[in-house]
């Protein structure tokens, strides 16, 4: 039977005599096609196998009911039919005043779609009871048709649905990419302009250096040195600026001054929204220590500033301010804070601004009212769980037309930890109390030579190896050795894998690392491992006597 079909075939069962014959012959006279069954068994058989498709209706004599419990197979077989059967039965009651007994009803009940017709009857009435019997399960099957469609209709919405949504992942994944190159284009564009300076600053003293060296005069050499050396701790500022930019660095909270920071961002932020925006910097003076993640603040930071050029986009003024704040009691609770004092950091712009509707979503993930392609709306999302990790809050104010301000809040470092200070300027190598070996590793031979020329200045016996093979035999020998100093980024065998293998002879070795990007790479959580230490590239060359009369300290 096709599936767009009803079935016509009235099944008939009656045990006694000729009544099945009858019964068959009087409904074709009528033009109704009939099909003697017989038992009970082959109508469950069909049920099971094709839900019914075949049955157009089923007449059964009383008799045929005979031994059946409403518990029985049969009953069982009705009752699980789906959801959109329900077999219309006509039972041929038997004839005279036999007794309606208590499990007689109940088995007509447990058959479910049941008719009654008392017998004797005439042949138009049992025609007409057949035709209905037909009906009846034509419109069952219609509604299976509807459901099926349905049901195809869901599945191919659900297709559908599954597909939009990749396709819709696929274009966020895009545009978060392309969000980042874009930031990173605007960042390296100026700091490429940055950079070709320091280097010409650099280059220019360096000839200087050369010219009047063989020129004998000397004077002004010291002036050129510096000059270039300033250039280079500059050029090292730029570079962590971009590595932190890229969360390659492992950093963690510490005590910083959020006006030293804003300063040494000011020059960054300028490149980065263009000259069409005036940046300007009204910073507290006596504001507060706080305790965070430098480099994830500078990431709120610079988000909220490029948030702010977007909302200008035909230029404007971007102010940056700082300031100490108190709260207690009811106020801290309306700020959602606990009690005490705060640094505030604020980003005003005089752009567009935003309605209250928006400013009620501008912390959901993934919500921007930028156009397709220039936003991902995760910037305030994480500016928002940054903040709210830290043990503060971030607020936004705003008005259509007339600008908006978003305020970090950042509670106040109580306890007395000073904040770092910077290395002083003139160099000044720490004596050595005890005579060490130190093996210094690195490929880049300028500098291995570096490192070698101010650990012998410092009074240190120094071996070297130009990459990690190298220093592996070394290790491996029986020289003496107490301190190795390492760069991590080696072609072959890099520092870590080198000192792993290393750990077998030579399992309590101090170690010192040198890095200029890669210890995300090489240590897979960010932290170098218990007993080594980490230095960045660039350092000052005391840093790197103090680190290693540092590490000499903790082993005696």
């Amino acid at each position: 039977m096709m599936r767009d079909e009803a079935p016509t075939t009235v099944q008939v069962l009656a045990p006694v005599g000729q009544d099945a014959r009858i019964i068959v012959e009087t409904l074709r006279a009528g033009g109704i096609d009939a099909l003697e069954i017989g038992t009970l068994a082959d109508i469950c058989k069909q049920l099971r196998q094709n839900d019914g498709m075949s049955i157009a209706g089923l007449l059964l004599t009383e008799e045929s009911l005979s031994e059946l419990a409403p518990s029985g197979d049969f009953a069982d077989c009705l009752e699980k039919q789906p959801p959109w059967s329900d077999i219309p039965i006509c039972i041929l009651t038997v004839p005279g005043d036999r007794p309606s007994t208590v499990q007689r009803w109940r088995l007509f009940e447990a058959l479910g779609n049941v008719t009654l017709l008392a017998r004797p009857l005439t042949a138009e009435v049992l025609q007409s009871v057949a035709r209905g019997l037909i009906r009846a399960r034509a419109r069952q099957l219609q509604t299976k048709r509807h459901l099926d469609e349905l049901k195809d209709a869901a599945q191919l919405l659900e297709r559908r649905v599954a597909e939009r949504t990749e396709e819709l992942m696929t274009a966020e994944e895009t545009l978060r990419q392309a969000q980042k190159m874009e930031a990173i284009g605007q960042l390296t564009g100026g700091i490429a302009h940055d950079f070709n300076n320091l280097l010409q600053v650099i280059n220019t003293n360096m000839e200087l250096t050369k010219l009047r060296m063989r020129q004998g005069r000397f004077a002004d050499i010291e002036r050129f040195v510096q000059s270039a050396h300033d250039a280079t701790q500059r050029a090292g500022a730029l570079t962590h600026r971009l590595l932190a930019f890229a969360r390659r660095q492992t950093l963690d909270p510490k005590a910083i001054s959020p006006n030293r920071l804003i300063d040494g961002m000011l020059d960054l932020i300028r490149r980065t929204l263009g000259p069409s925006v005036e940046v300007n910097a009204r910073l507290e003076e006596t504001l507060h220590t706080t305790l965070s993640d430098p480099v994830q603040l500078e990431n709120a930071v610079l988000n909220l500033c490029i948030n702010a050029r977007d909302a200008m986009p035909a230029g404007g003024t971007l102010t940056i301010r700082t300031n100490n704040v108190s709260f207690k009691g009811r106020l801290a609770r309306l700020h959602g804070l606990s009690d005490g004092d705060y640094v505030v950091i604020a980003v005003a712009d005089t752009g567009y601004g935003m309605a209250a509707e928006i400013i009620d979503k501008a912390f959901d993930p993934f919500f921007t009212t930028k156009p397709l392609g220039q936003g991902t709306g995760l910037g305030l999302s994480m500016v928002y769980g940054f903040s709210r990790q830290s043990g503060g809050k971030v607020s936004i104010e705003s008005q259509v037309g007339k600008g908006t301000t978003v305020s970090i809040y950042l509670p106040r470092l109580t306890d007395s930890t000073p904040e770092a200070e910077d290395l002083p300027a003139t160099i000044v190598l720490p004596a050595v109390g005890k005579q060490r070996t130190v093996l210094v590793v690195d490929d880049e031979a300028d500098i291995r030579l570096g490192c070698t020329e101010v650990l012998k200045d410092a009074g240190f016996n120094v071996i070297e190896a130009s990459d990690g093979p190298s220093g592996l035999d070394i290790l491996n020998s029986n020289a003496e050795i107490d301190i190795l100093v390492s760069d991590i980024g080696m072609p072959g065998m890099n520092g870590k894998e080198m000192v792993d293998r290393a750990r077998f002879r030579r399992p309590a070795l101090p170690v010192l690392f040198m890095t200029g990007y890669a210890e995300k790479s090489v240590f897979g959580n960010g932290r170098v491992e218990e007993g080594a230490h980490l230095l960045t590239k660039p350092f000052a060359i005391e840093e790197l006597v103090l680190k290693i009369n540092d590490m000499i300290d903790a082993e005696d």
